[in-house]
């Protein structure tokens, strides 16, 4: 219709109405684009405040987790730490050979810290990290992401096979059965029980280990490894939570 009104103006030669038509389409063209503009922008939002949720999420599960991991490490340096110190110096203190036993095994454990990043690997492989405006904020999660460390928290020391392979098949099934438990969400715990061997069966394998020099440095080097984990560990917390106020500031300013 508008084009039939240009076409009689033209023949007629109004130019004035002709120069109103062309501004009106030109208008229209105009707010035609900035509606577009205004809603991919809002739907940029929208899916931008959506990403910072899931992160958020993925933020308070890694804080939860990581305090999991540096407390778990925490008791491993602890059966560690008795371990070597029965080893060096052949006192015993109050503790009873099978809790000697017991504190060589539990030594040996490993958990590790996986961050969770879904989000962050779906924003990255989508080549939409660009949704999130705060570019100080991308550049920070990006090496928190990174994470060189991960070594240190996902190792498996040559103390873990060794020992293992010294105490009776038996006696571990035992401690699996009654001296740990897990919830089943890589979450583990290390726990007291009673003796499944008497004091002196007890005390030929905590001799066997204890005097094996080599196994000894072995639990010397993973004891550094946890002490190192659970700088990393602090590390991380602090990361994961300066990070998730960071996103909790930014949905609360939207």
């Amino acid at each position: 219709m508008l084009l039939r009104r240009v076409i009689a103006h033209f023949k007629k030669q109004e130019w004035t109405a002709i120069a109103l038509d062309f501004l009106i389409v030109v208008i229209g063209v105009f707010v035609g684009i900035q509606v577009s503009n205004w809603n991919a922008a809002r739907i940029d939002q929208q899916r931008a405040q959506e990403y910072l949720e899931r992160i958020s999420a993925d933020l308070d599960a890694d804080i939860a987790t990581i305090a999991d991991r540096v407390g778990f490490w925490g008791q491993v340096a602890d059966y560690g730490a008795l371990g070597l110190d029965y080893a060096e110096t052949g006192e015993a203190g109050e503790h009873t050979q099978w809790e000697l036993l017991l504190a060589y095994f539990q030594a040996s454990q490993v958990a590790e810290l996986v961050p969770s990043q879904a989000t962050y690997d779906e924003l990255k492989s989508a080549g939409e990290l660009g949704l999130i405006a705060n570019s100080g904020f991308r550049h920070a999660l990006s090496d928190y992401y990174l994470f060189t460390a991960s070594a240190t928290v996902t190792e498996r020391p040559p103390y873990r096979a060794k020992v293992r392979g010294i105490i009776p098949l038996s006696i571990q099934n035992y401690v699996w059965d009654n001296c740990y438990a897990s919830d089943g969400s890589e979450r583990q715990e290390m726990l007291s029980c009673a003796p499944p061997v008497d004091e002196d069966r007890a005390a030929e394998i905590v001799k066997a280990i204890s005097e094996d020099a080599a196994l000894m440095a072995d639990l010397r080097y993973w004891m550094s490894s946890m002490h190192v984990a659970g700088l990393v560990g602090d590390g991380r917390m602090i990361d994961a939570t300066a990070l998730r106020q960071s996103v909790t500031d930014m949905l609360a300013a939207r």
